[in-house]
């Protein structure tokens, strides 16, 4: 290799994203999955909300608090 890389880099094997484990069992989060849906209650909150107010960040400078 180089004098920058270790050898054991070379001997690695890289991630492959988007691969799922091969085991029934396991459920793969590490990418903000989620193999369910959310609850009918997480839904009824969310239908309650103003969507023009889900997109906006909110006020950096707090200014209601002021």
């Amino acid at each position: 290799m180089s004098r920058y890389w270790s050898d054991l880099v070379g001997q690695l094997m890289p991630y492959v994203p988007g691969e799922q484990p091969q085991h029934d069992t396991l459920v793969k989060l590490n990418t903000n999955e989620n193999p369910y849906p959310p609850s009918p209650t997480v839904l009824a909150a969310i239908a309650q909300v103003s969507g023009d107010s889900l997109r906006l960040y909110p006020d950096p400078e707090s200014t209601p608090l002021k």
